[in-house]
């Protein structure tokens, strides 16, 4: 940037939206392209080695939805320690003497492999692994139709490779129905006959034969050791809320629109009535991903059918059927059982608050034992957040546990459709892990992701790894949310290891923008509500790729290339020329000088006043404005829990700290009224109701509230010391640094414009106050910070 000071200084009182006509409708794009289409941009630096040598598969031909059960026998000379890896193309659970030790997908980009790695030991003696494995061949937001594999490794000590001979049969017990959970995820679950004992007993069933080589030539030819391991699945035992009998009303073929099926029995019937079951009704207390485990009792056959719900009907019954799909839905999942008791562990997650499971049978069947098993990848949050106000202090855990309702194997957007969607990952996933776990390696991933799922011309993918989806604006977020993970884990590890991603990234944005500032970039969202303006550049759009030069320039700047970021200011200046230009009157104030502001083009106090105005006229904190009902609309004066992670940010940088906890106590307070437990996708319940870019204000209370900023420079990882009251007398909390550190900190006000600000670390930090960096020892410390003017800041 040249040293002419671009800031448009803006008049909040002037309302240039009757100026500019607006596009009707809303772009939108709900399904994308085969995940095997996209492929690094360039070389990503990291340990790889051969794609899955040894791949295999069932000997006869493999067809979607086929259940696959694998057996190898080990034996073991003493007692020994062992590496495990595996992988298998959809869903797998793999037990080792009938234990699971590991239960899948771990989803990957099909360009960039990935597979999970943990360590086991096996007592002296003989062992068998069994494995159950989907073939799906479809594409679903989680995966390819790659053809169906699965892959075990076995490595002792001394890294020599335990071989194992693999035999094979298929499940005949599930049938394939042809039918999906919904159009962006897999097929229902659906075991048609009882199982004769355990499957993986060969004395019991027939059919067992030698398995084959599977071609992977569709993959990359390398793979890595992903991030991250897959856990062991938390249990949580149930209790039914409800139960009674049921009656279906809507009857047909087997297979007949299941989900309407299920929606339409009575579930309070005449007992006089032809009664087909019982029904047992459960509240998972919050959304969760995962399973329900069972142990039914039943007199005779039976049929189980479980269904998963994100809300209850307005009559209070669980639904199966969750709208914003791209078409029908059926979150359920059917089971076959013989008389007597039997357990029954599926192999396919799905979410929901609510479960329903219906025993269509014997009416003296019985639920004996019900456990929630939950994809829940991070546990309790070890991050802390005390304010003294109930509400907001409530507020802030909700939003930590929305996204652990949404983090599994990958932070996925919502239960709906489970995408890994970049703009959600990089707007909030990111702060909200450094808040409540100081983990960020599910955003790496998720960032690998997208990097492994490029277009020809370079542009990240916005969304996959299975389907993936290319958006001009998550590609440009994608290259700041990687240097704000080199800020948080205070290494710049992560930009050596996409650097030549980055690279093609940021010159493939630049290639698709004019010189007067129209674009060609694919679809670019800016906000759900948001009308692209007829008349004028999209300016929020180029404010994103502007953000995302700059990260870039100061990316490289990080890797000591100094020359090479120079060349990249001129682009950052032609950018910077046309938002300078058409700044003073956007056709969308709230969203344009929100984003104008982060890339400097916008002064931040006139930003300040326009934004707390907009807020305030719009639903719910008005509560007579008009809802966004649906992504289709167009609702210029519509606010979305999205965008406060951008617009909510300027308000406190200016120092309106009360004013901002009471827009939380307002917006999302209003959701818990309504019931909500985990935050919805905007302020509507008709939406998502799990979804985790609604967690703005708790990654803002304990980074404004707390007061410490991370960054990283040539020296390593620094915190910036910046406090913003908030409208509290005292704060306290536990927040996480870089490396691992943690900091506890308290403060409180002392009268006149100062707190007693203390920090105890659990390590050696360097701390940046007012531009000076200070060594902090590991202990405790304890600083006079002055009020700056009459704002809520403290320096």
């Amino acid at each position: 940037m040249s040293d002419v000071d671009t800031r448009q200084t803006i008049r909040p009182q002037d309302s240039p939206l009757s100026d500019h006509a607006l596009l009707e409708g809303v772009q939108i794009e709900p399904h994308g392209r085969s995940g095997l289409d996209g492929r690094p941009a360039g070389a990503v630096r990291r340990a790889l080695e051969p794609t899955f040598p040894g791949a295999f598969w069932l000997a006869t031909d493999a067809r979607p939805d086929q259940h696959a059960g694998f057996v190898a026998d080990v034996v073991v000379p003493e007692d020994c320690s062992y590496r495990l890896a595996v992988q298998a193309s959809g869903a797998f659970r793999l037990r080792i003497d009938a234990e699971t030790v590991v239960h899948g997908p771990l989803r990957y980009a099909p360009a960039l492999p990935e597979y999970h790695e943990q360590r086991i030991d096996l007592p002296a003696g003989r062992h068998r692994l069994a494995l159950h494995a989907q073939a799906e061949l479809l594409t679903t937001r989680m995966s390819a139709a790659v053809p169906p594999f699965a892959w075990v490794r076995l490595i002792a000590d001394d890294d020599v490779e335990v071989s194992l001979s693999w035999r094979g049969r298929e499940l005949e017990e599930y049938h394939a129905t042809g039918l999906r959970v919904s159009p962006l995820l897999g097929w229902v679950e659906w075991q048609a006959l009882p199982f004769v004992g355990a499957w993986w007993d060969d004395d019991l069933h027939a059919g067992w034969s030698e398995t084959r080589a599977v071609d992977l030539s569709v993959l990359g030819p390398e793979a890595t050791c992903a991030d991250i391991a897959l856990p062991a699945w938390r249990t949580h035992s149930l209790a039914p809320q409800s139960s009674g009998v049921y009656r279906d009303t809507y009857v047909g073929y087997e297979f007949d629109d299941i989900g309407t099926q299920f929606l339409l029995a009575d579930d309070d019937p005449d007992p006089l009535d032809d009664l087909d079951g019982r029904w047992f009704r459960y509240d998972l207390g919050r959304v969760r991903v995962g399973s329900v485990a069972l142990r039914v009792a039943a007199s005779a056959k039976a049929e189980i059918t479980v269904g998963f719900a994100e809300r209850l009907t307005p009559d209070g019954r669980p639904s199966p059927v969750v709208a914003l799909s791209a078409g029908p839905t059926r979150m359920l999942q059917h089971f076959t059982v013989d008389a007597g008791e039997t357990t029954i562990e599926p192999l396919q997650s799905l979410g929901g608050r609510y479960v329903e499971v219906r025993v269509r049978g014997g009416l003296d069947s019985d639920i004996k034992d019900a456990r929630f098993v939950e994809r829940d990848f991070l546990g309790a949050p070890t991050g802390r957040f005390e304010s003294g106000d109930p509400l907001l202090d409530r507020i802030w855990m909700t939003g930590l546990d929305t996204l652990r309702a949404t983090a599994e194997d990958s932070l996925i957007d919502s239960v709906r459709e489970r995408g890994e969607w970049v703009g959600d990952v990089v707007s909030s996933a990111l702060h909200l892990l450094s808040a409540g776990w100081g983990d960020v390696r599910l955003v790496r991933r998720a960032l690998l992701h997208s990097a492994a799922g490029a277009r020809d011309d370079g542009l990240v993918s916005g969304c996959g790894p299975g389907e993936v989806l290319y958006l001009g604006t998550y590609a440009a977020q994608w290259v700041t949310a990687c240097l704000n993970v080199a800020r948080v884990e205070g290494d710049i590890g992560i930009l050596r290891e996409l650097e030549e991603s980055a690279s093609a990234n940021v010159d493939a944005l630049l290639a698709c923008i004019d010189s007067d500032g129209d674009h060609r970039l694919p679809w670019s969202f800016v906000d759900w509500g948001y009308g692209v303006p007829q008349d004028q550049p999209n300016l929020a759009v180029l404010s994103h790729v502007h953000q995302a030069v700059r990260s870039w320039r100061r990316w490289l700047e990080l890797l000591g290339q100094h020359d090479r970021a120079a060349v990249y200011g001129v682009d950052e200046e032609r950018l910077a020329r046309v938002l300078a230009r058409w700044m003073g009157d956007p056709a969308n104030p709230y969203h344009s000088w929100t984003l104008g502001v982060q890339s400097g083009i916008v002064d931040p106090e006139g930003a300040a006043e326009y934004i707390q105005k907009h807020v305030s006229r719009a639903f719910p904190f008005d509560r007579t404005a008009d809802r966004l009902r649906d992504p289709g609309q167009v609702r210029p004066g519509a606010v979305t829990p999205y965008f406060t992670n951008y617009s909510f940010p300027v308000l406190l940088d200016t120092g309106l700290g009360s004013e901002v906890a009471e827009m939380w106590r307002t917006g999302w307070g209003w959701m818990l009224e309504r019931g909500a437990t985990t935050w919805w996708e905007v302020f509507d319940e008709r939406w998502s109701q799990c979804h985790y870019w609604g967690g703005a204000p708790t990654w803002q209370m304990s980074r404004w509230g707390l007061g410490l900023h991370l960054d990283v420079d040539h020296e390593g990882p620094v915190a910036d010391l910046r406090v913003n009251d908030l409208g509290r007398d005292r704060v306290s909390g536990r927040a996480h640094l870089a490396g691992g550190r943690t900091a506890e900190v308290e403060w409180e006000k002392t009268g006149g414009d100062s707190i007693r600000y203390r920090i105890d670390l659990s390590d050696a930090i360097r701390l940046r106050v007012h531009g000076r960096v200070r060594h902090l020892s590991r202990g405790g410390h304890e600083f006079e910070m002055q009020r700056q003017g009459s704002s809520a800041l403290y320096r």
